[in-house]
């Protein structure tokens, strides 16, 4: 049963996926619309939402879903930006009443730190400092990955596949498509690398000699190469980019 809460709740001047037009978010009980003015309007159904966060962004506080699926249309991950700060405590009440889902604040790390930890979640890449996320890489942005050094990875951005493809939807106010996001301003940031010194253990996947016995070995591997097959297979790269077939550590 709602209480305290009305049957709808509605945001004005609110920005979809770093679109160039703004429009008008609404909460409800079935789920979550946003349409510019004349445009296509924009649905997400509460039960496609796993979870979402709020925080301070480059319009006033993004709203960032997370959907339950990685891809298709909305699969991954949703931002809603240009909430004012009031308006945290309403939306906060919407998904605990209506959705049913977590709901969190996070504050981002601002020290300019460059060293600290990654975190895999289910849709994007976080790098987190103090425990506090510096930025995070969904994985729809990601084209490629490699492995340059012993210690290094590097993370290739998509990009766009020629001077005509914008990346945008004029339907949706010029909201972005997954996989176009990082070139939404005219200088895009194509690549990204990390040091990742030390070695992991992880399952190797193989079974003992002893029939019956499913038992799985342990190997070390470089904590560079971990992540690296990490966001092969959640990035699904291997599918558009090509397998691997050779990788030297020791160069």
């Amino acid at each position: 049963m709602l209480t305290d809460i009305a049957f709808r709740e509605s945001f004005d001047n609110i920005y979809l996926d770093l679109s160039k037009e703004p429009g008008k978010c609404r909460l409800a009980e079935s789920g979550l619309g946003w349409k510019p003015a004349g445009g296509t309007t924009f649905t997400l159904d509460k039960a496609e939402l796993a979870h979402a966060q709020w925080s301070k962004a480059a319009k006033g506080y993004e709203l960032r879903l997370h959907t339950k699926a990685s891809d298709g249309k909305n699969g991954g991950v949703v931002q809603l930006d240009g909430f004012k700060q009031d308006d945290h405590d309403t939306i906060a009440k919407c998904f605990k009443v209506w959705y049913g889902v977590e709901f969190v604040q996070k504050e981002h790390a601002l020290r300019g730190w460059n060293w600290g930890k990654t975190e895999v979640g289910k849709n994007e890449l976080m790098f987190n400092v103090r425990n506090q996320p510096a930025f995070e890489l969904p994985y729809s942005e990601i084209s490629n990955t490699n492995l340059p050094g012993k210690n290094e990875l590097a993370i290739e951005f998509a990009l766009q596949n020629d001077d005509k493809d914008t990346g945008t939807n004029g339907h949706l106010g010029g909201a972005r498509g997954q996989g176009k996001k990082s070139s939404a301003a005219l200088d895009q940031l194509t690549e990204i690398r990390f040091y990742i010194p030390g070695q992991e253990t992880r399952k190797a996947g193989r079974a003992s000699d002893d029939e019956g016995s499913g038992d799985e070995e342990e190997e070390d591997v470089a904590a560079a190469m971990a992540l690296y097959d990490t966001l092969v297979a959640k990035a699904q790269i291997g599918e558009v980019a090509g397998e691997t077939f050779a990788t030297f550590l020791e160069v």
